[in-house]
Parts: C-alpha cells; sequence; structure tokens
C-alpha cells in the first residue's frame, strides 16, 4: 500500500514518511532503523513487534492475537515533531485501522507514576511513549508527555467545581490516560490499586481492571474503526 492510503487512515496527523530515500532517516532511533530502511512489508511488521515487552502483551491477550495477525505493516514516519511508527492492521471485513507509537526517547514521566503496571511502565519508556488511533488521547495510552489531571484538563488545576462527593475521587487525583474518542475518560490514581483504572463518564467514576478495560477499547476500535 502506497503512503497516502496509509495517511487516510489517519486524518487528525500531518505525517512525513521515513524510507531508504529520505533526509529524515538520521532522526529515526537506531532499532527503529530496519523499518525504515526495509523494503518489506513483513520485514518491518515483524521488527517491530518484536520491540513489544511480551508483559504489555499479556495484558491485552485479544488486542495481542490481533495485533500479529492483522497487522499488515508498520512504516517509520516524523509526526508532531517526533520520530513514530504508524502500524496498519486489516479488520476482518477489510478496512485499514491505524494506530501511531510514539518514540519512546520523548518520554516525560507523567503525575502518579507508580499508578501505572509495571508492564504499562516499560512500554512507554522502552517501546512507544503514547499509542494511539483516531485522536492523539484516544483508543490506546496517551503519549504520557500531555497527560494531565481530569481538574487540569478541565481548565480548573485546584478542582473542577462541583466534583467532590463522597463517592467521588478528586479531580485532581485523576489522571485521564485515554479515551473511547467520545465522553468516556481512562484514569489512573493514586487512590486505586494499582492495576485498576477509573472509567469516568460524565462525573460517574467505575473502577475496573486496568488490562480487560484496555484491551476492550483497543478492540472496540479494530472491529468498528469508522
Amino acid at each position: 500500500m502506497d503512503s497516502a492510503e496509509i495517511a487516510a487512515t489517519l486524518e487528525e496527523w500531518s505525517l512525513t514518511f521515513v524510507g531508504d530515500r529520505s533526509g529524515e532517516a538520521a532522526r529515526i532511533p537506531e532499532a527503529w532503523r530496519p523499518i525504515a530502511l526495509s523494503a518489506g512489508a513483513e520485514d518491518r511488521r515483524r521488527t517491530a513487534l518484536s520491540l513489544w515487552n511480551q508483559g504489555f502483551l499479556d495484558l491485552l491477550p485479544e488486542f495481542a492475537e490481533v495485533l500479529h495477525a492483522h497487522c499488515v505493516d508498520v512504516r517509520a514516519c516524523i509526526t508532531d515533531g517526533s520520530p513514530a511508527l504508524v502500524y496498519v492492521l486489516e479488520t476482518e471485513d477489510g478496512d485499514l485501522v491505524s494506530w501511531v507509537g510514539y518514540d519512546p526517547a520523548t518520554f516525560e514521566e507523567p503525575a502518579f507514576w507508580e499508578s501505572f503496571p509495571e508492564a504499562v511502565r516499560v512500554f512507554l519508556r522502552q517501546v512507544h511513549a503514547g499509542f494511539v488511533s483516531a485522536s492523539r488521547d484516544s483508543f490506546g495510552v496517551a503519549r504520557p508527555a500531555g497527560m494531565g489531571t481530569l481538574a487540569e484538563l478541565s481548565d480548573f488545576p485546584d478542582g473542577v467545581p462541583g466534583w467532590e462527593g463522597a463517592s467521588r475521587l478528586s479531580s485532581t487525583r485523576l489522571l485521564q490516560i485515554t479515551t473511547d474518542g467520545g465522553l468516556l475518560k481512562y484514569c489512573l490514581s493514586p487512590d486505586l490499586a494499582v492495576g485498576k483504572v477509573a472509567l469516568v463518564y460524565e462525573g460517574d467514576i467505575d473502577p475496573k481492571d486496568f488490562g480487560q478495560e484496555l484491551d476492550d477499547l483497543l478492540m472496540l476500535r479494530f472491529e468498528d474503526p469508522s
């Protein structure tokens, strides 16, 4: 598939694809050079997936299976001022859906870092400092450098007015790590056990299992990329 076909799956991004004839090749991390320079989609795909830590894949059994079975290409590019890999998956219906994985060298430690499961911390530090689709904060794990609490993202850094209540976690202690592309926000908090994620919808908070919810979210995007 050509670059335009891949770019069409990521309308919100401006992508400069990097290949063996690209002047941007020097910006690509050394571990990604074989991906950028290879002429074969299968070689690019296999090399990229070999970089993923097994612990993170184990958290996402359904998506891990889909990633290995349906990823048809991985392309190196520059976007948002950063090197990134674009993972292109083909659905059962023949549609294409892509995720953007950012260079781990751009990692910046977010708030409440100890609330992230260990496998996710390894992934963000060593594999991709953000892995998202559709938008920069959805269907994956957002770039840590851009994460904020619900209070900060609502422009009320000291707390969302009217938020606090007996059954609620503080808006200043809920770190948004992703969304479903709509109103459902996925948050980590030091007030929850590691391995739990708070699903927040219009102020309602529902703690759930982190791995299961992230797996379901990624699969939602794969199964309905429209």
